[in-house]
């Protein structure tokens, strides 16, 4: 048997597979996140503290056949800046993924001489969301941090460390400090910025054994003392595997609290915008994409505002929006509450409602905010295009897609048919057949994806709600478009009043 430790944005899971692709045991426990204006951190130590107790929780449910495990696979969230001092304690809280505190650090990396070979050997151009400008940011903003830091890491990093000593990372998790193929760290980048490449993690291939379990922490959490730590890779990237996408032309969504889209091809690209990821896949397979800022994210943040106190809140959701036409009344939003990543890249943009008008109420701005999401992923299947990659067909999973009126809706916006999953773990069904195969447990992902998984059920697109959804995208990104100038005078607005105290409104809260 095999146990996959999935930390994501909201939660960190602990779920036990037999090789037949049978959950065994699991267990989950939420982790807060604490948002304040442009910061979102979570604290390493709960992370610990919480995956202890999910695993000791799996294992006690197995009893005796927890002796039967054999491996340990890690799957996190990716671009969330870890820093531990010389033995591995937290120097301060992780820098995730959305926080844009280092907005102005990487426009300034994307400005400087050494960057320029840097960019032309990844072709990933600078941003907040990525780990040098967070490193910038601490070096600028809190320089005892710095000092009291040895090692910086993403958060499947920092997991692997507590299980095996070891600081250690895949090539995509590595991809995120800027770490090329065949080049390694930009050395002299890092140097020129006054960072030590020596502070980030050894780079192995996904699938490579970093060593068993320390026997102290076996014994602490009911593992067998020979169990090995599997290097997979991270959640969007594991969730392709698990969710089915091996043959060109086939894509994945996987909508936990952000929306990660990729598509399988046969072809590199290189975008000079950067406005996409490009990640080797399986058997000379590419795969491209990106993930927005938030995707279930705004299911949550819609439930928080109006349904709080509703037994079903995500059935009032959906039956709300159901009741309406698509984009009804021309009523359209924007979904960047926290800014957008793929394929805008822009940290400064906000939610908007367009076209709000006497008529408008709860019902149809539910409805748009459920179109929004399907609206993001066209935005980077729309970059996809061209370059000459175009799904097919989409395989969803993660927590929306749970609701099936939000599959009908990304069917009929990209207009090819949406397949979910009958098992929504496929996160951590793809980290496990990472391991399973590098282990030869299987022959490839492949075979071992047919013991785990089966298509649910199929929403095929609608023609006519899809010509619709044709005009009012191009509205969506016109509108996006349009208020660009307008963004930016709000941010220089906030900017000068802050001066005085008078900031963007602040939630200092455990999501």
């Amino acid at each position: 048997m095999i146990v996959v430790i999935n930390l994501g944005l909201k939660s960190v899971r602990s779920i036990v597979f037999s090789y037949d692709g049978m959950v065994q045991a699991q267990a989950s426990e939420p982790i807060h996140t604490y948002v304040s204006n442009e910061s979102v951190e979570q604290d390493p130590r709960e992370w610990e503290r919480l995956t202890k107790d999910v695993v000791r929780k799996t294992m006690t449910e197995l009893g005796d056949a927890a002796q039967s495990i054999e491996y340990v696979a890690v799957t996190t969230s990716a671009s969330c800046l870890v820093a531990v001092d010389g033995h591995g304690t937290p120097t301060r809280n992780s820098v995730l993924v959305s926080d844009t505190r280092s907005t102005e650090q990487a426009r300034l990396l994307a400005n400087t001489f050494e960057f320029r070979s840097v960019l032309a050997d990844t072709g990933l151009s600078p941003s907040p969301d990525l780990m040098l400008p967070k490193m910038m940011w601490i070096k600028r903003h809190e320089p005892e941090v710095l000092k009291a830091t040895k090692h910086f890491m993403n958060v499947g990093d920092y997991l692997v460390a507590l299980l095996t000593g070891r600081y250690v990372t895949d090539p995509n998790n590595a991809s995120k400090f800027h770490h090329a193929a065949g080049i390694g760290y930009p050395n002299s980048l890092l140097d020129s910025l006054g960072l030590d490449p020596k502070g980030l993690p050894a780079v192995e291939n996904a699938g490579t054994s970093v060593g068993k379990v320390l026997p102290e922490i076996a014994t602490e959490l009911g593992l067998p003392t020979s169990t090995e730590v599997i290097l997979a890779t991270y959640d969007a990237l594991a969730a392709v595997t698990g969710t089915g996408a091996f043959e060109v032309g086939e894509a994945v969504d996987v909508s936990g609290t952000v929306t990660s889209f990729r598509v399988v091809t046969d072809h590199h690209v290189h975008d000079p915008e950067g406005r996409v990821y490009v990640n080797p896949h399986l058997d000379g397979t590419w795969l491209i994409g990106g993930s927005n800022n938030l995707g279930g994210g705004i299911v949550e943040w819609l439930k928080q505002l109006f349904f709080a106190g509703d037994d079903d809140p995500y059935g009032a959701i959906e039956a709300e929006a159901a009741s309406e036409q698509p984009c009804p009344g021309g009523l359209i939003f924007l979904p960047y509450l926290l800014g957008e990543r793929a394929p805008k890249w822009d940290p400064d943009c906000r939610g908007v409602f367009f076209g709000l008008n006497r008529a408008h109420g709860r019902p149809q701005m539910v409805r748009a905010v459920l179109e929004s999401i399907g609206f993001s992923v066209r935005d980077i299947a729309t970059v996809l295009k061209s370059f000459m990659v175009e799904p097919h067909v989409v395989n969803v999973s993660g927590g929306l897609a749970r609701i099936d009126l939000a599959n009908q809706i990304k069917a009929d916006i990209l207009g090819v048919p949406v397949q979910r999953l009958s098992n929504f773990e496929t996160t951590s069904i793809g980290a496990a057949l990472i391991a399973l195969s590098a282990t030869n447990v299987f022959s490839s992902p492949r075979e071992g994806f047919s013991s785990f998984c089966r298509i649910d059920r199929v929403f095929e697109p609608n023609p006519a709600v899809h010509m619709v959804y044709d005009e009012y995208f191009e509205l969506y990104r016109s509108t996006y478009d349009a208020l660009r100038p307008v963004f930016e005078q709000r941010k220089r607005i906030i900017g000068r009043l802050s001066q005085v105290g008078i900031s963007e409104l602040t939630i200092a809260e455990n999501l």
